[in-house]
């Protein structure tokens, strides 16, 4: 069986590339959705956070790994970050409180970190929406995948 491909599915791609804070780790089997931190490092999104900037692409994973971690010293890795509204992401669920269903089409809901260091895995969190990060577009319930953009009053912007 091939491997589910998550990221960046449809709409738009734009954005830049910034810098990352130090140990970072993107396991391709998660999300990817960062967050600024206050000196303008990206920052995987695993603890509530107010915002999200967007989507990283990342490098090839580190050797013998299913993950990309950026270095220890912080700003010293960089990644591309889609930013653009219109971007729609396949995404992995933790279905801990919720099942995916279709009914979940045009709900929001939050991340959630499953796993530690190589294999954290950023997950959508069902069932629990404090936060509303996402926005889900469509499921694929056979496959446990939910089609998100980021909820448009949760873009990381200045005020």
């Amino acid at each position: 069986m091939a491997e589910i491909k998550y990221g960046w599915v449809r709409g738009g791609r734009t954005g830049a590339e910034y810098p990352c804070a130090a140990d970072q780790y993107f396991h391709r089997l998660g999300g990817h959705f960062v967050y600024a931190d206050s000196y303008g490092r990206m920052t995987v999104v695993a603890t509530p956070v107010s915002t999200i900037l967007g989507w990283a692409e990342t490098p090839k994973d580190a050797s013998g790994y299913s993950s990309w971690k950026s270095s220890s010293t912080a700003g010293e890795s960089k990644v591309y970050v889609i930013t653009d509204p219109t971007a729609v992401y396949a995404m992995p669920v933790s279905e801990g409180t919720a099942s995916l269903a279709t009914t979940m089409i045009g709900d929001c809901a939050d991340l959630v970190i499953s796993g530690s260091t190589y294999t954290a895995k950023q997950l959508l969190n069902l069932g629990v929406d404090n936060r509303d990060y996402l926005r889900i577009e469509e499921v694929d319930t056979a496959n446990k995948i939910a089609y998100v953009r980021i909820n448009y009053a949760k873009f990381q912007a200045d005020t």
